[in-house]
């Protein structure tokens, strides 16, 4: 073989194998997992503000691996919406209340009972507690989900027209809850008529006299601005509800284990901002408005209906809904 074709092939073949070197060396750029997280309110509530500083934190801790689209306002559907999708893998992230949750696991239900908590002290130990903590694993165990932030939300009062001082004045009247059977007790306690709406309605509903009145925190009365259509907001402090971050087991199957421990460190951020954020807002919503004279605060006979719903925990504890145990373990958190 003459020299020059020689040497052509061998240039040829070097060239060769080096471009064939290349290709195996080149590994393929990752792509990016793009997760979607759901919620109710609006953008100024402290649910989505921790929200964002969540999906930065992943971004960060993934190197932009996984990222975390948010859909607040109840873009993908309210809250019963959202928690069905996490089941299904239609979403990803959704923040939920305990009390939805316990349609699939009732003993959740238990923080949701009226004035179960001596005051809001007493919710905030029972977010980190080891009782909520085995609620928690007893929900993981019933459904496959995972619960990786909980935190105190807020205290539940009533928006209305009139006030309501005392259990007797709300006797008939319908008060918007949420569409779940744990939201409906203490009104059926003191003989109202709960009724289930979708948060997005309760403005006309409150304008248009659909409802008497709407069950609802004060963050959350705010961002909807239910104060333009109420006269006053009956300060019940019946319910302290827990907030849940919740996401599903399809979720950690996508993601490695890296990635996945950048996602629970995000799921704690997320409740610690989310209780720090409604704790701020119920120390200083009521002087605001008051201020603004947009609306009037009513300090009810709390005694009064205390003594209304007293019986409510012993006769679930009779009818076997929650061990008596277990009330007693909640009660005792300090």
């Amino acid at each position: 073989m003459p020299t020059s074709l020689r040497r052509l092939l061998s240039t040829g073949l070097a060239s060769g194998l080096a471009f064939a070197a290349g290709l195996t060396l080149a590994a393929p750029a990752q792509a990016q997992i793009a997760l979607k997280f759901g919620h109710i309110v609006d953008t100024q509530h402290p649910i989505h503000t921790s929200g964002v500083a969540m999906a930065e934190h992943i971004a960060r801790c993934t190197n932009n691996q996984v990222k975390v689209d948010i859909f607040p306002g109840g873009q993908l559907g309210n809250e019963g919406a959202l928690n069905d999708q996490i089941r299904i893998g239609g979403v990803d992230f959704a923040n939920t209340g305990a009390s939805f949750l316990s349609r699939n696991f009732a003993h959740l239900a238990v923080s949701s009972l009226p004035y179960i908590f001596r005051d809001r002290s007493h919710a905030l130990a029972y977010a980190t507690s080891d009782v909520m903590k085995e609620l928690a694993g007893g929900w993981e165990k019933a459904t496959g989900q995972h619960i990786i932030g909980v935190y105190y939300s807020s205290a539940f009062h009533v928006y209305a027209q009139e006030p309501f001082v005392r259990p007797e004045d709300m006797k008939g009247k319908k008060i918007r809850v949420p569409d779940a059977p744990s939201w409906m007790v203490f009104f059926r306690a003191i003989n109202a008529v709960p009724t289930p709406m979708a948060l997005g309605e309760v403005y006309l509903g409150l304008r248009q006299g659909v409802i008497d009145g709407a069950n609802l925190p004060l963050a959350v009365g705010n961002a909807i601005k239910a104060h333009e259509v109420s006269k006053v907001i009956s300060m019940t402090f019946h319910q302290m509800e827990m907030g849940l971050l919740l996401t599903g087991a399809h979720v950690k199957r996508r993601l490695s284990a890296d990635q996945w421990k950048c996602v629970e460190t995000g799921g704690q951020l997320y409740a610690k901002l989310a209780q720090e954020g409604n704790v701020k807002a119920e120390d200083e919503l009521r002087d605001q408005l008051t201020k603004a004279g947009a609306v009037r605060f009513v300090d009810v006979d709390m005694a009064a209906y205390q003594k209304a719903t007293a019986s409510v925990i012993d006769d679930k504890i009779k009818a076997g809904e929650f061990p008596q145990a277990l009330v007693d373990r909640i009660r005792a958190v300090k």
